[in-house]
């Protein structure tokens, strides 16, 4: 990570005379379509900088946060008939990080295509519930949880540009592969009042980014 920003950094530097240094500020919403969450979807928001523009190259940095609720898994008791649930489990995850990158750029101000690979680093917190079966309804038993650092990347590709007529404010809309493991945050947390393990979550996952950005520096 440090040695990519000093990179960021020696481009900026080389390009100073060249580069249209005109800093743009984002903000956007990404919506994930997962089968591994309720309503088979889990979101983020994100803010950042457009840092400068040289040619295709416009890189960015920013901060991301991400929230979700993995579907619900019941234990089932075969024995009975018909099967019974005896136990119920449920979590959610949040995650914050910092991004970085190299955007490319091929069009002109009016619409263009983009290619936006972004490196995340930040953290990522899984909580998950275990409830016993009590008659007709379900006791909470154990509730665990952890903060972990992670790193992920995401691949984006979409369209940007001034669809709209707004004199400083752009917009991008882009379909993003994200591949932020949520799977392994759950499954590297253990109950300790029951042998199983709540597995919910995925790898990656396939959603939008849709983005504005306002040109607040433009003379």
């Amino acid at each position: 990570m440090i040695r990519f920003l000093f990179f960021l950094w020696l481009i900026a530097c080389s390009f100073q005379g060249q580069a249209q240094f005109e800093p743009k500020i984002y903000t956007g919403a990404k919506p994930v379509y997962d089968k591994g969450f309720e309503s088979n979807l889990y979101g983020g928001f994100e803010v950042g900088i457009e840092v400068f523009r040289f040619k295709f190259i416009a890189p960015e940095v920013g901060i991301n946060y991400y929230s979700g609720q993995p579907n619900e898994f019941e234990r089932l008791n075969f024995e009975s008939s018909p099967p019974l649930a005896t136990a119920r489990y449920d979590g959610r995850f949040n995650s914050l990080n910092f991004s970085v990158a190299p955007k490319f750029i091929f069009g002109n101000e009016e619409a263009a295509l983009v290619l936006l690979p972004e490196y995340n680093l930040g953290s990522i917190k899984a909580s998950e519930r275990f409830f016993r079966r009590n008659a007709n309804q379900y006791d909470l038993t154990e509730e665990v949880s952890e903060r972990t650092s992670h790193s992920f990347w995401t691949f984006s590709a979409g369209v940007e540009g001034d669809f709209f007529g707004l004199d400083r404010i752009k917009f991008s809309f882009l379909i993003t592969y994200s591949t932020l493991d949520t799977k392994k945050a759950f499954e590297d947390l253990q109950f300790s009042e029951t042998k199983y393990n709540y597995k919910e979550g995925s790898a990656d996952g396939l959603g939008l980014t849709f983005r504005a950005y306002f040109d607040i520096f433009k003379n």
